[in-house]
């Protein structure tokens, strides 16, 4: 039997464009940070102060796209005092703290849902 050597000739081309990675990136960390902040916001809705339900319904959130950062917020002249007001009661439902524990208990989730975002943007 007679033997034969094989030449094998294999080019790989890898061009890596680094501000189009860093584009797609950005584009999907402020998506997850949209859904990041959705997820918390409806996590405070059971104990955020409840009267008649200005409140809860001004519960929003925003995402600042140049600092990459989730804003979560409520519009009504009384939701600090509301937060912050530790020796108010609240017969109906709700508790002081109501934004600021929601963060800490979800932080983790939240952190999932950005990176999950990450992760699908370069096929994860």
């Amino acid at each position: 039997m007679t033997q034969r050597a094989i030449d094998v000739d294999v080019s790989l081309d890898l061009h890596v464009n680094p501000d189009e990675l860093e584009k797609r990136a950005r584009a999907m960390i402020v998506q997850g940070l949209r859904h990041a902040s959705e997820h918390v916001l409806t996590m405070t809705q059971p104990k955020v102060p409840w009267q008649v339900g200005d409140l809860e319904r001004s519960g929003s959130t925003a995402v600042d796209e140049s600092a990459l950062e989730g804003v979560i917020s409520f519009d009504q002249p009384y939701a600090v005092a509301q937060h912050e007001q530790l020796d108010w009661q609240h017969p109906v439902k709700g508790e002081a703290k109501y934004l600021e524990t929601t963060l800490y208990e979800e932080a983790q989730v939240a952190r999932e849902i950005i990176a999950k975002a990450v992760r699908k943007a370069f096929g994860g």
